[in-house]
């Protein structure tokens, strides 16, 4: 009996690799559920910074998807996604490294108002980020989700192909999804960031 359900597992496992290569969405989408909170956990033992781990995570996932044609089996897929995770960590540690060094030695040469300057700015920067997030949460689920594969750099062409949708459609609901930020962001400065982002992406693509 055990040998039988071992069987069906390895069964199912080479069924899921082999739809996955083929580009079928459904595939990738059950590897991902299957992974991402491992990933998500591992990414985080290296980086404190939460938005950070998910940002590497992501990345790591478009390029599994990119890459999936060339995985032989799900052992294959899980050494890529920690071997990608820890790589990209490592190298998220030294660029910070390298920031933060480069920042200390700056803040030296820079007077008191200087400084006031650059702390209103940072302040000024994650208040526009916090309304841009709070505008794209009220979008309905899908159009969300095209707008932040958007903004992660993913090509209209990647995106269909993730959404299981028709580039065209792609590209009507990220012109709806930018009519209605323009309305729901209060400032009109970052209504531009935004719609400039979205259209700098739909004319890549």
């Amino acid at each position: 009996m055990a040998s039988d359900q071992l069987v069906d597992t390895v069964s199912e496992e080479d069924f899921l690799v082999a739809e996955f290569r083929r580009g079928k969405t459904r595939a990738f989408e059950q590897l991902f559920l299957k992974h991402h909170g491992a990933i998500c956990y591992y990414t985080r033992e290296f980086i404190a910074d939460t938005e950070s781990a998910k940002d590497i995570v992501s990345d790591i996932f478009i390029k599994l998807w990119r890459l999936r044609e060339n995985f032989e089996n799900l052992r294959a897929i899980k050494a890529f996604l920690y071997v990608s995770a820890k790589n990209a960590c490592l190298n998220y540690q030294r660029h910070s490294k390298l920031v933060a060094n480069h920042k200390k030695t700056a803040l030296l040469e820079l007077s008191n108002e200087e400084l006031s300057d650059i702390v209103m700015k940072q302040v000024f920067e994650a208040e526009v980020i916090r309304e841009i997030n709070q505008a794209i949460e009220t979008l309905p689920v899908q159009t969300r989700k095209i707008v932040l594969l958007t903004l992660q750099g993913m090509t209209t062409e990647d995106i269909a192909a993730i959404m299981n949708l028709t580039v065209q459609t792609i590209r009507n609901t990220r012109s709806r999804a930018t009519h209605i930020l323009k309305k729901r962001l209060s400032d009109a400065k970052i209504a531009l960031v935004i719609i400039a982002l979205l259209v700098d992406a739909a004319m890549v693509c």
